[in-house]
């Protein structure tokens, strides 16, 4: 702690940012980005009326797509294989739901 302590007291006040509140407006249109992760392919949809909040926002996890190869994988599978059959996939279950 003691070391935490004097390394924050050295900081140069230009490091130090101070907190800004921004408001980002997009203009009016559709917007439609990926970006590979490691698991696959993230996207991001957004549609914007040219006001400060987005009207519609969709994110599609990579999770989510690998979970639709499950059925043909898992078909004729015992259920306690379905636990390895899972972590195979590496899936994140609370990141599918977005």
């Amino acid at each position: 702690m003691h070391i935490i302590e004097q390394l924050i007291d050295n900081i140069p006040k230009a490091i130090i940012a101070k907190k800004i509140k921004g408001v980002i407006k997009l203009p009016a249109g559709e917007y439609c980005q990926r970006v590979e992760t490691a698991r696959g392919e993230f996207g991001v949809y957004i549609v914007s009326d040219g006001s400060s909040k987005p009207y519609r926002i969709k994110f599609r996890s990579p999770n989510f797509s690998n979970l639709g190869v499950l059925k043909p994988i898992a078909t004729g599978s015992k259920i306690g294989d379905l636990v390895a059959i899972m972590a195979t996939l590496d899936l994140i279950i609370p990141d599918i739901d977005r």
